[in-house]
């Protein structure tokens, strides 16, 4: 069973510590020390070194192009106005032909009110014609006497 020596806590710290500011000599005495006596630290440095090397080559560099925030609120804002159109086109669609339907039936309203209806109107004369046209019947002629 491997035991952690007393000095492993002190070491990762130690090592943290490193990348941001300068150790001292005693400081780095001891990270010399505690590297050859302990390869679990030994081991987790280096993957340590190996991760964080890893993202700083994937890291984007801060100069890729000035306009990038801009250019990424307006792809988010052209997205979000086609969605709400996806959204609401249906409803739209459904509207307007609701309102070409009602115009089309006032129209029609209004021109059958212009339309002459057959038939007398009210105070004027008009010649009733029979429905069926009878032959005309002959009649004898009287005898003159």
């Amino acid at each position: 069973m491997n035991f952690p020596m007393l000095g492993c806590n002190r070491f990762h710290r130690l090592t943290s510590e490193a990348r941001d500011r300068e150790l001292s000599a005693p400081e780095e005495h001891f990270l010399e020390a505690h590297r050859h006596a302990c390869q679990e630290c030994r081991l987790s440095e280096h993957s340590a070194g190996l991760a964080l090397n890893m993202l700083q080559m994937a890291a984007i560099e801060p100069d890729v192009d000035p306009n990038f925030d801009t250019r990424v609120i307006r792809r988010l804002q052209v997205q979000t106005s086609r969605d709400s159109m996806r959204y609401w086109s249906p409803a739209l669609v459904g509207a307007a032909i609701a309102g070409i339907s009602v115009m089309a039936a006032l129209q029609l309203i209004a021109r059958t009110a212009d339309i002459p209806t057959p038939g007398p109107r009210i105070g004027e004369a008009h010649l009733v014609q029979p429905r069926h046209s009878f032959p005309a019947l002959e009649l004898p002629k009287p005898r003159v006497r």
